[in-house]
């Protein structure tokens, strides 16, 4: 072997006999990546989460419940017993709420256990196709809880009193708003817009 290089000038490194030389392993260390199906999986739910929390915040900040407030209709005059029915002019706006609110999408009519104020109210709640609802004119807690449990989210009229009607719009406004209705006013119309957060709006109407 060593004759076949002489003067080719070509060195040729040798190691004793009997002598192995391990082969090198090369050690590198990779940056741990995490797999991109996790990354766009925390993607979509943040997104997810983030679109129930608007829908729940404009649900929230979007759903109200309107009272529509009115005073009985004229009523016949005293000679007629402690609890009147209505004058012909009473009749007659009696009709006139029921063509006004006959179509305001009125899920239902409550009306004080008197008879002015009931037959005020039949007019309108026959149109509607609905029953008229009765509770005792001082009984103003038990009316908004009624309104609170069965018709949160909706509108309903309730027909009431000189004295009743105020105070139904103090409460609802929670003091925000004061009213007062003469004895001989009886083509008031307050409508109470009631959100869940804010303060109720009061919009006063003439029929």
């Amino acid at each position: 072997m060593q004759g076949l290089f002489d003067g080719c000038g070509v060195a040729v490194a040798t190691q004793p006999e009997g002598t192995v030389k391990a082969p090198g392993i090369t050690r590198s260390r990779r940056t741990f990546f995490a797999p991109i199906w996790v990354a766009l999986l925390s993607a979509v739910i943040l997104t997810l989460l983030l679109l129930v929390a608007v829908r729940v915040s404009l649900y929230l900040f979007s759903t109200s419940t309107t009272v529509v407030l009115v005073r009985h209709a004229e009523k016949a005059p005293p000679e007629s017993g402690p609890d009147p029915v209505l004058s012909v002019e009473g009749q007659e706006r009696a009709l006139r709420l029921a063509r006004l609110l006959g179509g305001a999408d009125v899920a239902a009519v409550y009306a004080s256990d008197t008879r002015r104020a009931q037959l005020t109210a039949s007019p309108l709640a026959a149109r509607l196709g609905v029953t008229v609802t009765t509770r005792a004119g001082k009984d103003i807690e038990g009316l908004l809880d009624d309104i609170g449990e069965h018709h949160q989210g909706e509108r309903v009229v309730v027909v009431g009193h000189s004295n009743t009607v105020p105070a139904l719009v103090e409460q609802l406004t929670r003091g925000r708003a004061e009213v007062t209705v003469a004895d001989d006013e009886y083509d008031a119309v307050y409508v109470v817009t009631v959100t869940r957060f804010g303060p109720a709006s009061v919009l006063r109407l003439r029929y």
